[in-house]
């Protein structure tokens, strides 16, 4: 164990920001605009919104606090707290074991021993498996995230480059080009390595000179970026109907698929479940008020995705394109849609700079998470853990580099995951399988323990208590009597202040109740059977 004396936060601002540049990433400004194209605009977005706050801001005040009371990363996190193990816990182990046991005699080799496994360390150390697959999941993603993190640098480079972008005057003609450019691995991995780099650069100083440095210059960057291409948006012809697909909700498209599709986004966009708010908790000081911090970054978050959504939407309507076109909205139909418009480099180098800025905010905090468990468990000094994780992350990556067209280049692995996981699991390539395997299997699955785990296993009596450090004066407060004004009236007496409807019984309830819901929700949804 590293005898360290761990940091703090230079500022409540700095932390603040931090954790939204982690949130704010390429789910707000790349997923959030083609899911809610896939789902019916304005009518997702009243849905997302709800989900934010019922199951999101829940989940994240769980992860800080967490975080804050062991002061440590995820791996060392949950032993702290609660070194022991429940009957819940091993009930949960049994449960999952021969569920994993059944689902392995349903031919689906793969998934039923991942599931009987995870059964197996949930009965022999209970909650505490949740740090490790928390770290895991996030090394994973960071594996694949890096790549697409290359594409952005490729983009922005190209966008700057006279005539580069001139022929892409159609959707066909930009997936084209995307494949060109897919199609040659050296450039990729590239590209990957060096976005790597940057947002190992993001670290190198430490949590106040890195991260927190970076971040206050980063955060205000992006939003400032994000108004200039919004302003050029919505001053195209025929704008305004991409005003009203995003927020005139039509609730007549509104399927249990949207509703799905909204709590599954809110974990993706809002990084939870993958150690990264359970890491930056553990740098924080009592007197930080959770619950504060928490809404501030789950509004910066939902304010970059909807802004993105305004960046987007008018301009794609303007040029008549398709806002439901999935996965390629980015990298196919906006290169088009900006080269119909005057200047239109400029504009496609200002959107993906402010991609790649988004990018390496959310890469950084996930690289973190790495660094900061090689510093908790080993004697490594932050420069040598960081590059130890730039390398194995690295190299790791270009499996995902590699293999993006088809699996040529992987095709043991291939034949591997399709005995073990079946066709519709291993269809596309490695970088969508663990895409899919990380957003609807493991996250899900780490979330679902770590509410849990707060909520019935260190109880929400404990948890409010370290809650309460730095948010006194909210905490308690009857929610009631306070937005109706009457907290000084003497009718009411302290104790009437301070119980009912609070903060922190609406946290308790949701964290015991309706995440949990939710999240086994999400997770039927992803094997098919919801």
């Amino acid at each position: 164990m590293s005898d360290i004396q761990r940091e703090n936060w230079g500022s409540k601002l700095g932390f603040i920001l931090s954790v939204a540049g982690s949130a704010i990433g390429l789910g707000n400004i790349w997923r959030f605009p083609y899911i809610a194209g896939e789902n019916g605009g304005g009518a997702f977005l009243v849905v997302y919104l709800a989900c934010v706050l019922l199951v999101g801001l829940p989940i994240m005040v769980c992860e800080l606090a967490i975080g804050r009371n062991a002061q440590t990363g995820a791996v060392g996190a949950f032993a702290k707290i609660f070194p022991g193990k429940s009957k819940l816990s091993r009930t949960l182990g049994v449960l999952t074991f021969f569920g994993g046991i059944v689902i392995l005699f349903s031919n689906h080799i793969g998934s039923g021993l991942l599931v009987a496994g995870l059964g197996l360390a949930m009965i022999k150390w209970g909650f505490k498996s949740a740090g490790p697959l928390a770290l895991i999941v996030a090394m994973i993603i960071l594996s694949y995230y890096s790549v697409i993190g290359g594409w952005i640098i490729e983009y922005t480079v190209k966008s700057f480059q006279p005539n580069s972008f001139a022929q892409l005057e159609t959707v066909p003609a930009a997936k084209d080009a995307l494949i060109g450019f897919l199609g040659t691995p050296w450039r990729v991995v590239l590209w990957h390595f060096v976005f790597l780099g940057l947002s190992a650069a993001m670290l190198w100083g430490g949590i106040k000179g890195g991260i927190e440095r970076w971040s206050k210059i980063l955060l205000p960057m992006l939003f400032l970026l994000l108004l200039v291409v919004i302003i050029r948006s919505l001053t195209l012809p025929g704008a305004s109907k991409g005003l009203t697909f995003l927020f005139h909700p039509d609730f007549s498209k509104l399927q249990p698929s949207v509703f799905l599709a909204a709590i599954g986004h809110s974990f993706y966009s809002l990084s939870l479940g993958m150690a990264i708010s359970i890491t930056y908790g553990s740098y924080q000081t009592k007197h930080d008020n959770l619950y504060s911090s928490a809404l501030s970054v789950i509004s910066l978050d939902t304010l970059g995705a909807i802004l993105a959504g305004v960046a987007i939407f008018p301009a794609v309507f303007a040029m008549n394109m398709d806002p439901a076109a999935g996965t390629g909205l980015v990298f196919q139909v906006l290169p088009a849609t900006f080269n119909r418009i005057p200047l239109g480099w400029l504009w496609s180098g200002l959107f993906f700079i402010m991609l790649a800025i988004a990018a390496l905010t959310s890469a950084a905090s996930l690289m973190e998470c790495g660094v900061t468990f090689l510093l908790d468990h080993t004697k490594l000094k932050r420069h040598g853990a960081i590059i130890l994780v730039y390398v194995i992350i690295g190299l790791f990556g270009v499996l995902s580099c590699v293999s993006i067209l088809d699996w040529s280049n992987l095709e043991p692995v291939h034949k591997f995951l399709v005995r073990f996981f079946g066709e519709t699991l291993a269809n596309g390539d490695w970088l969508d399988f663990l895409d899919t395997f990380c957003n609807n299997f493991i996250l899900p699955i780490t979330a679902l323990l770590t509410a849990l785990f707060a909520g019935w296993a260190w109880t929400t009596r404990k948890a409010t208590d370290e809650l309460r450090m730095g948010a006194e004066k909210i905490a308690d407060k009857n929610l009631l009597i306070w937005s109706a004004g009457l907290l000084d009236d003497e009718a009411y007496c302290a104790a009437a202040e301070r119980h009912g409807l609070t903060f922190s019984s609406l946290w308790a309830f949701a964290i015991r109740y309706i995440a949990p819901l939710a999240i086994v929700a999400i997770f039927l949804s992803a094997i098919g059977l919801l």
